[in-house]
């Protein structure tokens, strides 16, 4: 018997595709220092761009239901994301002469390429759970790992979850929210003695956690909406309330955010770090932050408590098509990211847009969708030339079972 498929929720597809945009970003390195001057527009990209990876961890949490098993979670999660991780690292590892050196051609790097110490770092990587010694050239899938470690609580989480142990669930996301917080504090202050800070759940499962909490609360935010429309004929404006509050509160979190990190960075020169040191630290504009976990939250509600209605025709058919895209697009954009980096192309498109403030904000953007779309093209094709093999396969498959039939 063939499960039925949900329908897609293109909300939560939008949210894919700008968290997708904003590691994107990120690795543009729009670096907060011109020389030695502290860049305001720089430190504000950092900051917008935080909830990028936590927002992803919160998606994971979203489709947790009764009805999975640890197996399927985990089998999907092999075929799904390791696999596919491990494909895209030894390939990296064949062509990354050419990304890093344009004037070494592509079959040139292949060449010369060593495949069995490349499988061989891979082996030793995933059997000490590092991304650097995963790949030599995969320092930007650490995101992988860090998920992977959501798999160690999946037997829990279900359990919980099949047992409607809600209160249970709360009480983990609690007691790591508490955790994190005073971690994040014991950064900035000597926090008192006797504070303990207890054990909790690692980040990606907190942010798991909160993503299943979090999405069943924004489901009962919609379904009381629908309901209360059908009985009156109109959409009551609650709905519009918590969206407002969302947005409220995301900038409300990006100001906080904005004034932390550049307290960091100021703090940093005073105590005569070099901007290149500095240009590494942005501990307050990562998913680390517990107020990046608030911001996270509150961009989330506001894309998902967009109106149904606005996502129709096209604008959907194009959400869903990169939605289902930004797995690969995360994975594949490095690769451009580093190569346009190594031929000039991103040192162009910088002094196209000059180095004021609002200029450094363009670049950001405008370049960040031109990578985004260069790896669209590219995933889309990739996803034409599969979907010709297995279309030839399968007629190949028929003709032969036919024949066989016929003999």
């Amino acid at each position: 018997m063939q499960d039925v498929k949900k329908k897609q929720d293109l909300r939560v597809e939008l949210l894919r595709i700008i968290a997708c945009l904003m590691v994107i970003m990120i690795h543009v390195r729009p670096f907060p220092f011109s020389g030695t001057d502290l860049r305001d527009a720089a430190v504000l990209i950092y900051v917008l761009n935080g909830p990028a990876v936590a927002a992803f961890f919160l998606i994971s949490g979203f489709f947790i239901n009764k009805k999975q098993t640890f197996s399927h979670v985990f089998g999907r999660f092999l075929t799904g994301v390791i696999l596919p991780a491990a494909a895209f690292v030894f390939v990296l590892g064949l062509i990354r002469p050419w990304i890093d050196h344009p004037e070494i051609s592509l079959m040139e790097s292949i060449l010369s390429s060593r495949p069995l110490t490349i499988l061989s770092d891979m082996l030793q990587g995933f059997l000490a759970f590092d991304t650097v010694r995963f790949g030599l050239y995969a320092d930007h899938l650490w995101y992988i790992f860090s998920y992977a470690s959501v798999m160690f609580w999946m037997p829990v989480i279900l359990t919980l979850v099949k047992h409607d142990e809600i209160k249970v669930l709360m009480a983990m996301l609690m007691i790591a929210v508490f955790h994190f917080t005073l971690q994040n504090l014991s950064a900035l202050v000597i926090l008192p003695v006797g504070i303990y800070i207890p054990e909790s759940v690692g980040k990606p499962a907190m942010y798991t956690v909160a993503g299943l909490l979090f999405y069943s609360f924004i489901k009962r935010i919609r379904n009381h909406n629908d309901e209360s429309g059908k009985e009156t004929g109109t959409l009551k404006h609650g709905i519009y309330f918590y969206q407002l509050s969302f947005i409220i509160l995301f900038v409300l979190s990006s100001v906080i955010l904005f004034f932390l990190q550049k307290h960091i960075y100021l703090t940093g020169i005073l105590s005569g770090r070099t901007a290149e040191e500095l240009s590494t630290d942005y501990y307050f504009t990562s998913w680390h932050g517990m107020i990046c976990g608030i911001q996270t939250l509150a961009l989330s509600g506001a894309i998902l408590l967009i109106p149904e209605n606005i996502l129709r025709g096209t604008v959907a058919k194009i959400i869903s098509l990169l939605g289902r895209f930004t797995f690969p697009i995360y994975l594949l954009h490095y690769i451009f990211t580093n190569h346009f980096r190594a031929a000039g192309v991103e040192a162009w498109f910088s002094r196209v847009f000059g180095e004021s403030s609002a200029g450094l904000i363009l670049y950001s953007l405008i370049y960040t969708l031109f990578i985004f779309a260069v790896t669209t093209v590219l995933v889309l094709a990739l996803t034409c030339i599969k979907k010709i093999i297995n279309t030839g396969l399968n007629f190949f498959g028929s003709k032969k079972t036919r024949n066989d039939d016929y003999e």
